[in-house]
């Protein structure tokens, strides 16, 4: 069997990171919950070529912009399932990260803000 070039399977897995889009603390996210360890230099060779076809077998994103589109989309739902105002919205995105819209969030506050109403209750009526 031919020897691994470590460098090099570090390199394709920072080219597939990035042709995903993931940001640090969503790599970090997952080697944690997978093989409980922070970071890739810790991984094992056979831990480090298995999450490197791991990132190869995920699809490309479409596009930013349809993310965007897709998680403001279903922070709409999660808002009429809970029956809030845009204005609770408002006031809770300003106070949480001091932005007044969705729009202005990044992808990780966004997808934070959505967590975070999936996780509260429907209201009982």
């Amino acid at each position: 069997m031919k020897p691994v070039n470590l460098a090099e399977v570090l390199a394709k897995t920072d080219i597939e990171l990035h042709r995903l889009g993931w940001t640090p603390e969503q790599g970090r996210d997952y080697l944690i919950k997978t093989y409980g360890k922070r970071g890739r230099t810790l991984l094992t060779e056979s831990e480090l070529l298995d999450f490197l076809r791991y990132l190869e077998t995920q699809p490309t994103p479409s596009s930013r912009e349809d993310f965007f589109v897709q998680v403001i989309a279903k922070t709409d739902q999660e808002m009429q399932r809970l029956d809030v105002s845009v204005e609770w919205g408002r006031d809770y995105l300003m106070k949480t990260y001091g932005k007044r819209s969705r729009h202005l969030l990044t992808q990780e506050e966004l997808l934070d803000f959505l967590k975070y109403l999936e996780s509260l209750a429907t209201p009982i009526i």
